[in-house]
């Protein structure tokens, strides 16, 4: 069957209640920067980036003339830096911080990775104190394949936070990925100590069910379901162990309710067309099968394998 992590949203970074106006350039930057987050909010990142962008230029550039600098290419924007050219940022400005971390997320969601972790370093240079920074370029990383820079993104977080539940389950997740599941079982256990949210007791159940633990597992999804009837990824989890005890019809009925809740879950699809397929409903099982590729055509390949494995068994099974 086939598999799926769950997607993490970036956290918002600003508050914008502690940024004051000191100035005509400062208000004007600070309502940049709100409009970049209005923008934002409303999912239209083209545009939260072109405000975050001028709020980065007018807060940079409202002391006239041009500082000692580390370029911003994109912007032509600099930032003030140490006489000494150590690129050790003196100056530190919350809203150009906020900025750069928002425009990070801003150009994450639309694609621009790399833009996006170039924004989050310089946003954690002009502040190292921005942790949920260091989550979110954390989460980047992850995404980029980065698992060791990720990991080393959420041990700052955690060492300055210790009961930081989101970080301890982002580390969790991570962990997961790179094989180590005592580890992220010890993350995740901490993280539903501080906050028994469903997302962390459905994180924990899909390393239960990875290690074999199905029992402990199913208790898991069970709870997370209690916790959240609507959380799309409890049903999904939930189908995903059905189907590992060869109770088709229970995993059907918890990838639709899946569905339901969350129609672009393409790995549902999948896999309850996989369960329809070993159930003979060949027909549903390709009406599935395509709307998963519509979806996600990236999972065309493991799904065409695992199909054509079925497929095969079938016919063994039908040959004896």
């Amino acid at each position: 069957m086939l598999s799926h992590h769950r997607v993490f949203g970036l956290i918002f970074v600003v508050n914008l209640l502690t940024l004051s106006a000191s100035a005509q350039s400062r208000s004007e930057a600070r309502d940049y920067l709100t409009r970049g987050d209005e923008r934002y909010l409303k999912r239209d990142f083209d545009g939260a980036i072109a405000n975050y962008s001028r709020a980065i230029q007018i807060s940079l550039w409202r002391r006239g003339g041009q500082p000692e600098s580390l370029q911003d290419r994109r912007t032509g924007t600099a930032l003030n830096t140490r006489p000494d050219n150590s690129d050790q940022i003196i100056f530190i400005d919350p809203i150009v911080a906020a900025a750069y971390a928002n425009r990070a997320s801003a150009r994450f969601n639309a694609g621009d990775y790399q833009g996006a972790l170039a924004d989050s370093d310089l946003a954690i240079l002009i502040n190292p104190g921005l942790l949920t920074t260091y989550h979110n370029r954390a989460l980047m990383r992850w995404e980029n394949h980065d698992l060791d820079g990720a990991l080393a993104d959420l041990d700052h977080v955690i060492s300055k936070d210790s009961r930081n539940a989101m970080a301890l389950t982002s580390r969790g997740n991570i962990r997961v990925d790179k094989g180590d599941f005592s580890g992220a079982l010890v993350d995740f256990d901490a993280a539903i100590k501080l906050d028994p949210r469903a997302e962390f007791y459905c994180d924990r159940g899909k390393t239960l069910r990875k290690k074999g633990d199905l029992e402990r597992a199913l208790a898991d999804f069970e709870r997370a379901i209690q916790i959240d009837p609507h959380l799309a990824w409890g049903y999904y989890s939930r189908g995903l162990l059905w189907s590992d005890k060869d109770k088709l019809d229970a995993a059907v009925a918890d990838y639709t309710q899946a569905i339901k809740l969350n129609p672009s879950l393409a790995a549902a699809y999948a896999n309850r067309g996989l369960a329809r397929l070993r159930l003979g409903q060949d027909e549903t099982a390709e009406k599935d099968f395509a709307e998963s590729l519509k979806l996600d055509p990236t999972l065309k390949t493991q799904l065409d394998l695992i199909i054509q494995s079925e497929r095969a068994r079938r016919s063994g099974q039908s040959s004896k």
